[in-house]
């Protein structure tokens, strides 16, 4: 699927989730994403889970969740660009959200599940050098642990948190920035969980509508194969012990409780699913 920007969506009770495309990056090798696994420990899953050139490609994919006559935007992907750290790649969510008859102005909130550079790219957008926010209408909640982690002076200076000086920090500035923890009530059908070790702060959010449930799960799961294997933690994890234990915790909570899982580095065609059984074993079955 790589390259089709289709767009899916799906009700959970009264809460319509819409899933849009902003990116798909060039592909990385196994040993680079998944640094503990060993190359062989693929083989099983190479033709299902890896692109024809055996490198891992995870869309970036955001969300759009329509609860109670307010638009909400689950991250906002790798932003504009041109990124030279993706082969120069450019991000396409504001034609994308405009196909889906959503334009900047109509988002009431954006929330995101963490801070790192995939999920806060359209926060800003910069007209002759000034920042403006990319949603004028928007509060943007930001996970609080993640904002006192990147803020601080020796972290944020940091080559690779360019992303944070440029599209996370000026939200505090313009006044649109919200700090959020753990049980946040964003409407009466969506809050988030606090679901650290990706990140300090990362969340997931969940959806509780007329007796369905679901979660957005941000990066605590990057790939289907880690719902068979919650021990592989990507190399990106900052804290891999809890990471791993956030994943297997939410993992429980939706086999216990039935949740549909919305992943947004799934494959373009597999966002949306439940954990199933087999044999004593997890595994992820697309809806």
């Amino acid at each position: 699927m790589i390259g089709d920007t289709m767009q899916e969506k799906i009700s959970i009770g009264n809460v319509e989730v819409l899933s849009v495309v902003d990116m798909f990056p060039p592909g990385r090798a196994t040993s680079f994403f998944f640094p503990d696994v060993p190359e062989n420990a693929w083989d099983p899953y190479r033709e299902e889970q890896l692109s024809p050139a055996g490198e891992i490609v995870l869309p970036y994919c955001l969300f759009v969740l329509r609860s109670q006559g307010q638009i909400i935007l689950a991250d906002t992907g790798m932003g504009a660009g041109p990124h030279p750290s993706r082969g120069n790649l450019t991000g396409n969510l504001l034609n994308e959200l405009q196909n889906i008859g959503i334009s900047p102005d109509d988002v009431d909130i954006v929330v995101h599940t963490h801070l790192h550079a995939d999920h806060v790219g359209w926060n800003i957008t910069y007209e002759d050098g000034v920042a403006r926010p990319t949603f004028p209408k928007a509060k943007y909640l930001v996970p609080r642990a993640d904002w006192e982690h990147f803020i601080q002076a020796n972290i944020l200076s940091l080559p690779q948190n360019e992303h944070i000086r440029d599209h996370v920090a000026p939200l505090e500035q313009l006044g649109v920035m919200e700090l959020v923890e753990g049980g946040q009530i964003i409407t009466s059908e969506i809050s988030t969980l606090h679901t650290p070790g990706h990140t300090p702060g990362h969340q997931c959010i969940l959806i509780d509508s007329q007796g369905q449930r679901g979660v957005v799960v941000g990066d605590v799961i990057h790939m289907s194969v880690q719902i068979e294997h919650s021990d592989w933690c990507a190399g990106v994890d900052l804290d891999k012990p809890t990471g791993q234990k956030s994943r297997e915790d939410l993992l429980d909570q939706s086999e216990r409780e039935g949740l549909l899982i919305v992943a947004g580095h799934f494959k373009v065609n597999e966002h949306f699913g439940r954990v199933a059984r087999l044999e004593g074993r997890r595994y992820w079955q697309v809806i």
